[in-house]
């Protein structure tokens, strides 16, 4: 990327364009694996927005292949449930009350052993993430810039040279990009004109706040106060778990019809709104959502039409930037913690090899041959997962619909959660190496 001397010419050297979690799971990777690299972020500094990152056994699992002592580091830093329910990925209490069975009654535990609910802050992840890909210090720095909006990427002998809004080029063997659900590569990569191009309403979205212990403690008994809880409830289900050791994120999600028709995503002063879609439920939650003053609505927004491929050329999409997906299944920064360990493994085997042109697509393909099924069928149930947590009460709840419901939430999760990733990327490094050597007849 840049200039290189000659003797490094035909070393591997990868773009990673978003400087997101993402992007520097992938640096932190990258590093461990002495590929060389350089992380090209559109903002000034490296800042996550939003709450909390909410991960399975699989995403711990998915860090600590990554990186040795980055699923230690997690564990150390993140916000759980009280003692005795750290298993426990959510408790399933009921919105309102049906026959039989009271509001807020608790009908399940959904567990995700070694796990539970684990949540750290975005941004506190993403220090990490960049203290462990070496770009807080002088050197490290080099392999970051700041105040790069890409505008364009054209295919050379050897390369790909990107172009930016500041007037700079530069040029990789391959470029990642990790630039989320506005992504730029992506807008260049696809017609803008198809459906695939952009992010599409996902016909729901969420009342979102952060509530104290100690505030949520004057409305609910003390360890499910602390405890990640799930309502079901009339169109809609409402979710909280801890980000700290003192606060906890409460989302109200609900069912909003048609298509989206503001240019923004944020919706402020949203309580009038919220109170309607309220009308329904019962008055644990609505006494939960009486301690928001005024929320923000936030339009969930997701992929809904993908490309033939995530990969063209010497480029590739990966996380939010292929498979945005709504939050449902708890997985979409899972998935991207899962990319890029794969794409290093299998950039780790093309690195063994001049960086050619057919080289670097034998890399891609064995990537997206590995990784596109597992990220669609994730996709597929986050999806879902706004209608399995919402429609409980779309007819009358007998006690066997009641538990057949409770049965096929138990398992909902189970392949997300249990799944041999290390043995995906086992697969596609050896896939890459037949396609990167042509037999000898």
């Amino acid at each position: 990327m840049g200039s290189h001397s000659p003797e490094q010419a035909e070393c591997l050297s990868v773009a990673i364009i978003g400087g997101g979690l993402c992007g520097l799971a992938l640096a932190v990777a990258l590093k461990q694996r002495n590929i060389v690299f350089k992380v090209y972020e559109a903002r000034s500094s490296f800042t996550e927005l939003g709450a909390g990152i909410n991960i399975g056994p699989n995403t711990l699992d998915a860090f600590r292949l990554i990186d040795d002592g980055l699923g230690e580091a997690y564990l150390d830093m993140a916000a759980r449930n009280p003692p005795d329910r750290q298993d426990v990925w959510f408790d399933v209490r009921l919105g309102a009350a049906i026959d039989g069975h009271g509001d807020g009654e608790r009908v399940a535990s959904l567990m995700a052993s070694p796990t539970g609910s684990m949540c750290v802050g975005r941004d506190a992840l993403l220090q990490l993430l960049a203290e462990r890909a070496g770009l807080v210090d002088g050197i490290g720095r080099e392999r970051a810039a700041f105040n790069k909006k890409l505008v364009g990427l054209e295919g050379t002998a050897g390369g790909v040279t990107m172009s930016f809004e500041d007037g700079t080029f530069e040029r990789a063997s391959v470029v990642i990009a990790c630039d989320g659900i506005h992504s730029a590569v992506r807008r260049l990569m696809i017609d803008p004109e198809s459906p695939a191009a952009t992010p599409g309403f996902s016909q729901a979205g969420v009342y979102r706040a952060m509530l104290p212990f100690q505030k949520l403690e004057t409305v609910l008994e003390a360890q499910m106060a602390r405890t990640s809880q799930i309502f079901p409830g009339p169109s809609g289900y409402l979710i909280m778990y801890p980000v700290s050791e003192t606060t906890m994120n409460v989302g109200l999600w609900v069912w909003r019809r048609g298509t989206w028709p503001h240019r923004e995503w944020v919706l402020p002063n949203q309580r009038s709104a919220m109170e309607q879609n309220l009308q329904d439920w019962g008055a644990t939650v609505r006494s939960i959502m009486d301690l928001v003053p005024d929320p923000p609505f936030y339009a969930g927004h997701y992929y809904h039409t993908q490309p033939k491929s995530h990969w063209k050329g010497r480029v590739c999409l990966i996380g939010d930037a292929a498979h945005a997906m709504p939050p449902h299944a708890g997985s979409g920064a899972g998935q991207a913690m899962e990319d890029a360990y794969v794409m290093a493994e299998v950039l780790s085997s093309a690195a063994e090899f001049d960086p050619t042109e057919a080289r670097v697509a034998a890399a891609l393909s064995a990537y997206e041959a590995v990784r596109r099924p597992r990220y669609e069928r994730v996709v597929a149930a986050s999806v879902k997962g706004m209608h399995d947590w919402s429609d409980l009460y779309d007819v009358p709840v007998t006690e066997q619909r009641l538990k057949d419901w409770v049965e096929l939430a138990k398992n909902r999760f189970d392949f997300i959660w249990k799944h041999d990733l290390a043995g995906d990327a086992s697969g596609a490094q050896a896939s890459m190496r037949q396609n990167a050597v042509p037999s000898i007849i």
